[in-house]
């Protein structure tokens, strides 16, 4: 059984995911879709990371929600 998930994201951003799809599982049909099943996967399993590890290793004046807008605005 399967599902469809529809979300809006920037352009920009499908672009890269579209090119690194075909790179990655070739220029056919379903590149795109097994890519984002693979994403999704990893993100799904990556819930077992401890994150207390990281508390206080980065000096910073901004928030953590200020710094992750700072890091994707530098990944466009």
């Amino acid at each position: 059984m399967s599902e469809v998930i529809k979300a809006e994201i920037p352009e920009a951003l499908a672009k890269k995911f579209r090119k690194k799809a075909m790179e990655t599982y070739g220029y056919k049909k379903g590149a795109v879709k097994s890519a984002l099943e693979d994403a999704m996967k990893r993100f799904v399993s990556s819930s077992n990371v401890d994150w207390k590890v990281l508390r206080g290793c980065i000096r910073s004046e901004s928030t953590s929600v200020e710094l992750q807008h700072k890091a994707w605005r530098n990944m466009d």
